[in-house]
């Protein structure tokens, strides 16, 4: 009875409300990493990345630069300070 019941409560919680949180196991998603990206191919840029806080000042003090997008799951590199202000911001299209 315990096992039946087990069985019944993981086979209810396999999915989890935010979609890329199900795909962060796929071995099958994709992998954009190497290029600094401000969005994500699939149009989203909002990533998900680690982070360490700064406790003077509570901002981030350091981050990861590996990124997984929010919508789609995909890997990314996020971009950081040294690469320079996002291209799209100021419709500067040459430093694609």
């Amino acid at each position: 009875m315990l096992k039946r019941l087990l069985r019944k409560r993981t086979a209810r919680n396999t999915q989890h409300p935010l979609p890329f949180f199900n795909m962060l196991g796929d071995p099958n998603r994709a992998d954009y990493r190497g290029v600094p990206t401000y969005v994500c191919p699939c149009g989203y840029d909002m990533f998900l990345i680690a982070a360490i806080f700064d406790g003077d000042t509570q901002e981030p003090g350091m981050y990861m630069l590996d990124g997984v997008c929010t919508h789609c799951g995909a890997l990314v590199t996020v971009p950081c300070p040294a690469d320079g202000p996002d291209p799209l911001e100021n419709n500067d299209l040459q430093t694609l």
